[in-house]
């Protein structure tokens, strides 16, 4: 699961950018320069949330003190924050720009909701759980809880741009438009994808239950035996 989890955090900020350039032909021009502004803003959102996390514990070692560290960690969160909304309005403008009727967009919209705020607070319940795990002297389930931390936040924020991105793609009508719609491409490739994955996972138990193959227990007089007769 938690291999899903890292997946999720990496391809879902590079599907929504990819969606938006496989459909740049029927979004209107303003709407696709919002989008990909928007992408490129949260792209640039995980990253100094992921070399933020560690300045703050270079900080830590080199004696910066428990003041610099909050200080730095407070600069970090209110860059993130900006970013994340500034992505997110733009997506939203460019969502439903050009279009007569948006009531097709608003689900997406409403629903990208749901990950985004999953990302604002992991942060927060995974800071309380650092600072108890540190007071008891557990550096080694912090660094696990940060970690596990990071990945959901990153899979959530993730998540909800893509289904903004698909707000923005979804029902553009016109003779350049692709053949199937992206909520529809979208759906099929995550379809594809978790089938492709469980295919994976299915074979490699199979493979675990039986075991070693023959011949990798015998003796090198047994192995030399069976090379030489017949």
């Amino acid at each position: 699961m938690f291999r899903i989890i890292e997946i999720l955090g990496i391809v879902a900020p590079l599907a929504a950018l990819v969606l938006l350039v496989v459909y740049r032909r029927a979004i209107p021009s303003r709407s696709l320069a919002l989008g990909v502004i928007g992408c490129v803003l949260a792209a640039l959102n995980v990253l100094v949330g992921f070399v933020g996390k560690r300045v703050v514990w270079f900080g830590s070692l080199d004696g910066g003190g428990l003041e610099g560290m909050l200080g730095w960690l407070g600069t970090v969160a209110a860059l993130r924050l900006g970013l994340l909304v500034l992505a997110v309005v733009l997506l939203v403008i460019a969502a439903f720009h050009g279009r007569s009727a948006p009531g097709r967009v608003l689900p997406w919209v409403l629903g990208a909701a749901v990950p985004l705020l999953v990302g604002l607070i992991t942060p927060l319940l995974v800071g309380e759980v650092e600072h108890e795990l540190l007071a008891r002297d557990h550096g080694g389930l912090a660094v696990m809880a940060t970690l596990l931390g990071e990945a959901v936040q990153f899979a959530a924020l993730g998540l909800g741009i893509l289904a903004l991105s698909v707000g923005v793609t979804t029902g553009r009508l016109g003779a350049s438009a692709p053949e199937r719609d992206s909520a529809v491409l979208v759906r099929d490739m995550a379809h594809s994808a978790w089938s492709a994955y469980r295919s994976f996972t299915r074979g490699r138990g199979q493979n675990r239950r039986q075991g070693p193959g023959r011949g990798q227990h015998d003796s090198p007089g047994q192995r030399l035996g069976r090379s030489v007769l017949p």
